[in-house]
């Protein structure tokens, strides 16, 4: 019977974890964070709508987070039901390696990235959905030929190798919004009883991220019965307009939405000042935007006792825009959001669970997208370029009135060319001069001249809208 071998170790992230398979797969070695729940037959980081103490996250339809579990003679190795998390494993010396960690893999196997690649097909490849993205992630190695990232599925390793096997329990028939909401609810009652329950040995405490913006507010107003402490709002959203030329773009505070739902209010502090060498763990995960905005929440939660169980929006594009996604839609396929592994490094050092609201009750993705083009549906439609019936009919049914939200599509991640915490940057700038002969005045300069291209470009059309733009229906 296969065995688990726990090993805490203190320097790792707290809900950290690498698994070493050993030839035979009789014995699997785990070394962990401070904060990761061990029992004789699973390991796990994360929160499930199931009874914690049975430990059966591997075939819950709502995991959120990451686990082990022994099923018979082999391992299971259990990544989020959301796309928003991943695990990662390599074949080395006949040992499986395994972690939900890209930096910590890489630590442990001596692997490293390579500089002539571009990451952004890593980190974006989950975009094409659970059943189609591309697995082979490069690094360099003299024995190991590629790592492997796993969304979704339970990765399987046992005395013949390594398998993939989709465990997760089907979801019940979406057949009406009432229902929908009404199973979206019950599943995320039961994360609640998950998360609460007395046989954790490290509590956890409910947090909520919310904009101006569909999807965390509509996830506000699922979870605002949860027992949320606070809930995490941006001031302003990643343009680069200034404020007085498009408001709409700009603004993207969340505060009236909370005070709305009588939820207490916590402002990101985004000055570029307050920015410490925590900013590496939100370049490691590789996104092509990093989420650096919620760099002082993730100060906080790391400072609180216990763990955090944080619902965000993440997956709301994907699981309710009723124009881009609907060829995706009709063929059953729910994709990926880019953005959220952005936080798959530092939820782990911080110490957080990402609970994408919007996955929950997404298994039946055809179902949930046809409720958006529902004839009962037509009072939420706007019928523009940014058109969610499901979310906006969550949010105006709560009380929230029509215009004080979702007028257009916001956010917070953004690209940009240089660390910001200064001992970061001097190094980047160090290994650039040293690598590639580029100078930070060539880096500088780069960014400016893009920045006023970027905003000659917008700016016209910026002024068009707000002078023309009808007002909200």
């Amino acid at each position: 019977m296969p065995s688990l071998d726990f090993h805490e170790v203190a320097a790792l992230p707290r809900l950290a974890w690498l698994a070493v398979v050993e030839r035979g797969a009789a014995r699997a070695r785990v070394f962990h964070g401070s904060a990761v729940e061990c029992r004789d037959r699973w390991m796990v980081e994360g929160v499930w709508d199931g009874d914690f103490a049975a430990g059966g996250f591997h075939d819950s339809p709502h995991f959120f987070g990451s686990g082990i579990r022994v099923d018979g003679d082999r391992f299971l190795f259990v990544p989020s039901s959301a796309l928003v998390d991943r695990v990662l494993y390599c074949q080395d010396r006949g040992r499986v390696v395994v972690s939900n960690s890209l930096v910590l893999l890489l630590a442990f196997t001596g692997a490293r990235l390579d500089p002539a690649h571009d990451y952004r097909a890593e980190a974006t490849a989950i975009r094409k959905g659970a059943g189609a993205y591309h697995r082979e992630f490069v690094v360099v190695h003299p024995e190991i030929p590629s790592f492997f990232q796993v969304y979704d599925e339970c990765l399987v390793v046992d005395r013949d190798g390594v398998t993939f096997d989709a465990m997760r329990r089907a979801s019940p028939p979406v057949q009406s919004y009432e229902r929908y909401r009404a199973a979206v609810a019950e599943a995320l009652l039961r994360l609640k009883g998950n998360y609460s329950s007395p046989d954790r040995r490290v509590p956890m405490t409910a947090f909520l991220t919310v904009s101006s913006g569909y999807d965390s507010a509509a996830a506000a107003t699922l979870v605002r019965d949860l027992g949320i402490e606070t809930c995490f709002t941006a001031r302003r959203s990643n343009s680069y307009l200034p404020r007085w030329l498009s408001p709409s773009s700009v603004v993207d505070d969340g505060t009236p939405i909370a005070a709305a739902l009588g939820l207490d209010v916590t402002a990101l502090d985004v000055r570029r000042s307050q920015v410490t060498e925590d900013e590496i763990f939100f370049l490691a995960a590789g996104c092509p935007q990093p989420a650096l905005a919620f760099h002082s929440m993730t100060r906080l939660l790391e400072r609180r006792p216990g763990i955090g169980v944080l619902f965000t929006g993440f997956q709301g594009d994907e699981v309710w825009d009723v124009l881009w996604e609907q060829p995706y839609h009709r063929q059953g396929t729910l994709r990926g959001d880019g953005a959220a592994l952005g936080l798959s490094e530092i939820r782990l050092k911080s110490g957080f669970i990402n609970v994408a609201v919007p996955a929950v009750g997404a298994r039946r993705i055809r179902d949930v997208a046809a409720l958006g083009s529902a004839s009962d549906m037509e009072p939420w439609r706007l019928h523009d370029a940014y058109d969610r019936p499901v979310p906006r009919r969550l949010v105006e049914t709560a009380g929230i009135p029509r215009g004080s939200f979702a007028r257009r599509k916001k956010a917070v991640v953004h690209a940009y060319a240089y660390p910001v915490n200064a001992a970061l940057r001097c190094a980047f700038f160090r290994w650039l001069r040293e690598r590639r002969r580029l100078t930070p005045a060539f880096v500088y300069l780069h960014v400016a001249l893009n920045r006023v291209l970027f905003v000659l470009v917008r700016s016209p059309l910026a002024l068009w809208l707000r002078v023309f733009r009808p007002a909200p229906r």
